[in-house]
């Protein structure tokens, strides 16, 4: 057992997982994050499923922080304005996501090895719009040292807030996060920066809190799929044990199903939509792999419910 922590909690956007179902959904069992982050909107590209996702009625639990985008300082402001009129008083800009599909465009982390655009972007974001914005972003594209020549371009505006991701884009989410390019990172930026990257256990957090401990704010992504209890792991200092992860594996999952069934048009949807998250679940489940397989070739959702109940409701 640690000590309860006074840590602030994020949670993470992640495409395809974390949208206002999962939310909702994850808050109502497990508490609220301090603040959850919304899998980013596209600002060159808006349509009628622009807004969906953080639209407030669909979220009325906690603080949301819509996610944008872009490399195109006008479109993104036409986007952040329609959401701070929305009630929206913090807005995210995604300078991390790794996918080539993404970064090719000059997006998400494609766009750390140009800070003249960055600047660029900045400077007309904070003379067109009023409210509070923060930057999530990574240590470079290819490079770990790319960040270097952003750390004046990031301290010359007034974020809320710097999100790090301890890796390059071309690492994706493998190998390990330097931790001392990090820190170096962190202690030459003049605003509150939130930690992210593979914090996957109570025991990881009380490692790297120690070694940061000029980080009071952690982002957790696949680390809560994998153990939805592990936010309340770092706030008491408790560690869960297998069984009770399982378990609350088992009441997310039943919920989610619940949910997107109303949602979503029919079971086949609800199917594609549930697989994909077993990709982390089975990585607190030990020794029903036959029933893991089950589950990845259901055809049906019926059949998928009933493995699914073999995994999360097996004694011992």
């Amino acid at each position: 057992m640690n000590a309860p922590s006074n840590a602030r909690i994020y949670l993470a956007p992640l495409q395809g997982f974390t949208d206002y179902a999962f939310r909702s959904v994850f808050c109502k069992l497990f508490g609220t994050p301090d603040s959850s982050f919304s899998p980013f909107i596209e600002t060159h590209k808006p349509d009628g499923r622009t807004f969906r996702d953080v639209l407030p009625e669909r979220n009325t639990m906690g603080h949301l922080v819509p996610q944008i985008l872009g490399n195109d300082a006008d479109e993104m402001i036409v986007i952040i304005k329609q959401l701070q009129e929305m009630g929206y008083n913090e807005i995210n800009w995604n300078l991390g996501c790794p996918y080539p599909m993404v970064t090719k465009k000059q997006m998400g982390a494609g766009l750390l090895t140009s800070p003249e655009r960055i600047d660029s972007i900045l400077a007309s974001v904070f003379a067109k719009t009023n409210g509070m914005f923060s930057v999530k972003m990574r240590l470079g594209l290819t490079n770990n040292d790319e960040w270097k020549a952003l750390v004046p371009v990031l301290n010359r505006y007034p974020l809320h807030e710097l999100i790090i991701h301890g890796r390059t884009a071309s690492q994706m989410y493998k190998g390990e996060v330097d931790i001392a390019a990090f820190s170096e990172f962190s202690k030459q930026i003049v605003h509150p920066v939130c930690y992210n990257g593979n914090i996957f256990s109570l025991e990881d957090y009380t490692r790297l809190s120690a070694e940061l401990s000029n980080i009071s704010q952690w982002m957790l992504g696949r680390g809560l799929l994998i153990n939805p209890l592990l936010m309340q792991e770092i706030k008491t200092g408790v560690k869960s044990t297998s069984d009770e992860v399982r378990k609350a594996l088992g009441h997310l999952h039943n919920q989610l199903i619940e949910v997107n069934s109303q949602r979503l048009n029919g079971s086949s949807h609800v199917l594609n939509k549930m697989k994909p998250y077993w990709e982390y679940f089975a990585l607190s489940i030990e020794g029903h792999e036959k029933s893991l397989k089950k589950i990845k070739k259901s055809v049906t959702l019926d059949a998928y419910k009933g493995w699914c109940n073999e995994v999360f409701y097996a004694k011992g």
